[in-house]
Parts: structure tokens; C-alpha cells; sequence
């Protein structure tokens, strides 16, 4: 997973708030992408400036679905 994040410019690790549990981040400018990281449950906290998943399985999902997306992108801008 730290592959995906470092192909988009960013890192993955694990966040928790004062009180809470630990949670999948995802560390990183992904301002450009924070409606597919929210489709995909990733919630913004202001102060950390991260982006929380429930799961790794949802936060891999949703790196891997931009990876996708800017890989069919390049394919579609060279035709």
C-alpha cells in the first residue's frame, strides 16, 4: 500500500486522536482527490492534516482506484 501512496505523492500510516483508536492514514497533499478519498469513507481532519479510513482495505481501495483512474487518464490524453 505504501507503493500506491508514494506513486500519488503521499504516505500511509496510523493516526489516533487524544482518545480514540488508531485509524489508517493517509498523510499527504490529496486535496485534488478528496471527493474519491470521501466516496471511499476518508475523512479530513483539519488538524493533523490527514485523511482517516475505517480499514487499510478501504484506504488501499481508494488509492487504488486513483492510481486507476490517472493511469486510463494518461491513456485517454495520448490518443
Amino acid at each position: 500500500m505504501q507503493s500506491l501512496a508514494m506513486q500519488l505523492g503521499c504516505s500511509v500510516g496510523e493516526f489516533s486522536s487524544t482518545f480514540g483508536r488508531m485509524k489508517p492514514a493517509l498523510l499527504g497533499s490529496m486535496s485534488a482527490h478528496s471527493s474519491v478519498l470521501a466516496e471511499f469513507g476518508g475523512h479530513f481532519d483539519r488538524g493533523e492534516k490527514v485523511y482517516l479510513f475505517a480499514s487499510w482495505p478501504t484506504l488501499e481501495a481508494a488509492l487504488q482506484h486513483i492510481v486507476d483512474q490517472r493511469k486510463k487518464d494518461r491513456v485517454l490524453t495520448s490518443l
